[in-house]
């Protein structure tokens, strides 16, 4: 027995009427996902990758998913209609097939921020597509349609309210923790009770396994591909999945995502998990702690023939720095050039990039040559190469090995036959 916030605390296993409970309630999942195949083909293939397991578990009053199952209380979906349940399997589906948790890095601590955004980004595309949203569910209709990161950031300022139950859970509570508006510290699904005496008794369950990995979620966008395929090879029609697929494939994502996306995974291949940090237990969350175990290594060249204005480089250069900033354990190299190295200087965490004291040096032609000279000369190669230009200049013939992105400004054009290219405006 344990003692939170002044409360006892005993944990228990499931019951033998919660073990009654699972048994019907996966089977009427089983079914509603049968139907869903019928009905929705394109989500009900993709449920099929995902094993249901249900569990009595403080840890999950609701349902979650680590990618590979979901977890669901059957005491919570014992209480919703058919058309609420189904509406719940393709919200988690959606949740994977977004790659919502590997998008929230950066963002961990507004994660309840980050929960409400990316259930309105859900809850949005299936009410178009005619699934049943619960009452209360997030969804905030003047924003519908706007990707999850509008959604947070309008949160973040101020702009959005936060309001609306999520569906589902995204961070494990805490024993004893209030659930819903007004309760006495059960959660009203029977996971959490609390007795005359306010002494509380958490369910864990055996089968509540979570073991969630970010190569898992990468695994997700093939997995929507071979399901868009096999859909359209059997003449079924995508409806109003086929914009958001076509964003999804061909990264029609705001310039500032993409590069999120991109850099994430560079941090992640230099941390190593440990066990959960306990910073965040007050928040209700249990989230694994990292340590790094190298710094990252990153250039950042600008071309500063008279084509590239101070405004869009400014920009540019803000957003990789908060992105930078976010992960910690950095060094940033800002090379400005336009023939030739006008400057090169190392930002970090001790002395950081200041936009407002930043100033373009340069005017001249564009060789893009001096920057990768000057980069060959050090002892270790970056992690990535950014390079902002409008790519009318000339650059070296061969890939230099080791990742490049051009940043080509409106108007500009890929200056190489290797690296990738990503379009960079102020307006998006």
């Amino acid at each position: 027995m344990s003692k939170i916030n002044e409360k006892q605390v005993s944990f228990s296993p499931p019951s033998e009427e919660d073990e009654g409970a699972k048994s019907v309630a996966l089977e009427d999942w089983t079914d509603d996902r049968m139907k869903l195949l019928a009905w929705r083909p394109f989500i009900g293939t993709l449920a099929m990758n995902l094993e249901l397991i249900p569990v009595v578990d403080h840890r999950c009053p609701t349902a979650s998913t680590d990618g590979k199952r979901i977890f669901f209380n059957p005491h919570f979906l014992n209480d919703l209609t058919e058309d609420e349940r189904m509406t719940i399997l393709a919200h988690e589906i959606w949740h994977c097939g977004m790659s919502h948790f590997m998008r929230e890095h950066g963002r961990i601590e507004d994660h309840e921020m980050w929960n409400h955004a990316i259930d309105h980004e859900v809850n949005s595309l299936l009410e178009d597509d005619g699934f049943t949203i619960p009452v209360g569910a997030i969804l905030y209709h003047p924003y519908k349609g706007e990707s999850a990161e509008t959604v947070f950031e309008l949160i973040k300022n101020g702009t959005i309210e936060m309001r609306g139950q999520c569906l589902d859970e995204h961070g494990s509570s805490v024993p004893g923790e209030d659930t819903q508006p007004g309760g006495d510290g059960s959660d009203g699904w029977s996971t959490v009770e609390v007795d005359s005496d306010g002494n509380i008794t958490a369910k864990v369950d055996s089968d509540f396994r979570p073991r969630r990995s970010d190569d898992v979620w990468k695994e997700w966008k093939n997995k929507m591909m071979a399901a868009a395929q096999q859909c359209q090879d059997r003449g079924h029609d995508m409806g109003n999945y086929q914009a958001h697929l076509d964003d999804l494939f061909s990264s029609k994502l705001p310039w500032r995502e993409i590069l999120r996306q991109f850099l994430t995974p560079m941090f992640d291949s230099t941390r190593k998990w440990l066990p959960p940090n306990r910073r965040h237990v007050y928040k209700k969350m249990y989230l694994p702690s990292l340590q790094k175990e190298k710094q990252l290594n990153i250039v950042i060249a600008v071309d500063t023939s008279g084509s590239t204005t101070g405004d869009i480089v400014k920009t540019f250069v803000s957003e990789v720095y908060a992105i930078l900033n976010s992960f910690g354990g950095y060094q940033l190299r800002l090379i400005q050039c336009d023939m030739e190295i006008n400057e090169d200087v190392i930002f970090d965490m001790d002395n950081p990039f200041k936009p407002d004291e930043f100033t373009l040096k340069g005017g001249g032609g564009t060789d893009f040559h001096p920057v990768f000279d000057i980069i060959a000369e050090g002892r270790e190669p970056p992690e990535v190469v950014l390079y902002l230009t409008d790519g009318y200049g000339a650059a070296p013939k061969s890939d230099p090995g080791y990742p490049v992105i051009w940043g080509v400004i409106e108007g500009g054009v890929m200056p190489a036959k290797w690296g990738q290219k990503m379009d960079i405006s102020l307006g998006s």
